[in-house]
């Protein structure tokens, strides 16, 4: 996936709707703190995404327009990267987690209502990143989510990330560790040197080709 051009669109609150051009959609999922910002800002290699300050305050879903090539042979297109809140660290107790769990419902809610194939841009889930912190693996929070995703039928990758604060004995420990606990495989990632991006980059653009025919992004952004 080549990436042409990544602008910050708006943030969704609970009730809110996705923009009618959102097109498709490639949705960030993980613990609060994982590192889903600063994955997002590797992937466009822009620094338009901000974590909050506090793990567990954001309570919106973060939305970008991103106008890519997706691999090669394809013609540039619209999608939208979407920043969900995190999970397994909602401050303010069970009226921050009501609200949690009611802005991930209304995304996904929207995100997978059948669109019109003649309005190309209309809202549409292409795949799902779930980010799951390379030291930890199991957690019974990260497992639930998996298996959510799987149970929905979303079309889904998983990313470790954290690695670099590992020895690299250590780094090959935890990802068969995860990916043994997930029955699946992961892509390890490193913010610091950008190891692992390239493959995501590249997971990604294939989620969005099988989502949808190309679309022109001339005067999309």
């Amino acid at each position: 996936m080549k990436i042409l051009d990544a602008d910050f669109v708006t943030s969704m609150p609970a009730g809110g709707r996705l923009p009618p051009d959102s097109g498709p959609l490639i949705a960030m999922v993980g613990r609060s703190n994982v590192g889903k910002s600063s994955l997002i800002n590797a992937l466009i290699r822009r620094g338009l995404a901000r974590a909050g300050a506090r793990p567990g305050t954001t309570r919106l879903v973060n939305l970008y327009a991103v106008r890519a090539v997706p691999a090669a042979g394809r013609r540039a297109m619209r999608s939208t990267f979407a920043d969900l809140p995190g999970y397994g660290f909602a401050r303010g107790g069970p009226e921050a987690r009501h609200e949690f769990e009611t802005i991930v419902r209304d995304f996904f809610v929207q995100a997978t209502v059948r669109a019109d194939p003649r309005r190309p841009l209309d809202p549409r889930l292409a795949g799902v990143i779930l980010l799951v912190d390379g030291r930890h693996p199991g957690l019974d929070s990260d497992l639930a989510a998996h298996a959510w995703l799987a149970e929905q039928g979303y079309e889904r990758i998983v990313v470790t990330t954290k690695n670099d604060r590992m020895s690299r004995s250590a780094q090959a420990r935890a990802r068969h560790a995860h990916e043994v606990a997930l029955g699946r495989s992961v892509l390890p990632v490193s913010g610091k040197t950008g190891t692992g991006v390239p493959a995501v980059r590249t997971a990604v653009g294939q989620m969005l080709s099988a989502a949808t025919a190309p679309i022109p992004a001339d005067g999309l952004l």
